[in-house]
């Protein structure tokens, strides 16, 4: 799986080391709700600041139309962990130069982990860019060699994406749903984690936590892999 540069499992509590960790950084982030496994990936050039906007509650309240805001305000930070995907070295770009690589690296974090609470499946204005060659090899030095934050990830990064395919993607498993009531009879049957999810109303991955747990979901159902 995934091996970010550090999870911080309680939002509140962590909330001064985060900030302390992340002075004078650009880089991706990512807030997980802890009960249902919903996340949210964002980018920022300067993560402090980001960050501490979202610590401020007159910015969740003014952007309560943005889910993750509506959501930090609504269950608290404690119902979260803060994760700092991966730190992007910027000193020799421009500012449009380093935005632009930013979230090329939020785009791949989007695509790999599918959060649930992103909406917008196109990390910022990225479809707005256009470079000359000089910035774009720049943008290239920039994510080569050891000045790659993936650098020396290669394995990780396969196993996510074998994680994330065939067999081993939750998403794409089978999920047979049993009634409490009368746990012997199979009530119904799906294709996928998430056909099951939007079925009794969760997240796909809270779907794999209750089918490994073996848990009484809303002390109605039963959900299994296999028959």
């Amino acid at each position: 799986s995934l091996i970010p540069i550090v999870v911080y499992s309680n939002a509140d509590i962590d909330k001064p080391n985060i900030l302390t960790a992340v002075k004078g950084k650009a880089g991706i982030y990512m807030w997980t709700h802890k009960e249902t496994g919903k996340s949210y990936v964002g980018s920022a050039i300067d993560l402090s600041k980001r960050l501490s906007n979202y610590y401020s509650i007159g910015y969740l309240t003014r952007y309560s139309n943005s889910i993750i805001c509506n959501a930090l305000y609504h269950h608290g930070y404690s119902k979260f962990s803060l994760t700092i995907l991966e730190y992007i070295d910027i000193s020799n770009l421009s500012k449009l130069e380093a935005k632009k690589l930013i979230l090329e690296r939020e785009q791949f974090y989007i695509d790999t982990l599918k959060p649930d609470y992103n909406i917008l499946k196109i990390a910022g204005n990225l479809l707005g860019f256009k470079h000359s060659k000089e910035a774009l090899s720049k943008m290239s030095l920039a994510k080569s060699g050891v000045n790659n934050p993936m650098h020396g990830k290669t394995e990780t990064l396969d196993k996510i994406s074998l994680a994330l395919t065939g067999d081993k993607n939750y998403k794409s498993k089978k999920v047979f749903l049993y009634s409490s009531e009368n746990p012997l009879i199979l009530y119904k049957e799906f294709e996928t984690y998430t056909s099951a999810a939007e079925y009794i109303n969760c997240s796909s991955t809270h779907i794999g936590r209750i089918i490994d747990k073996d848990k009484l979901y809303k002390n109605k159902w039963i959900l299994r892999s296999s028959l």
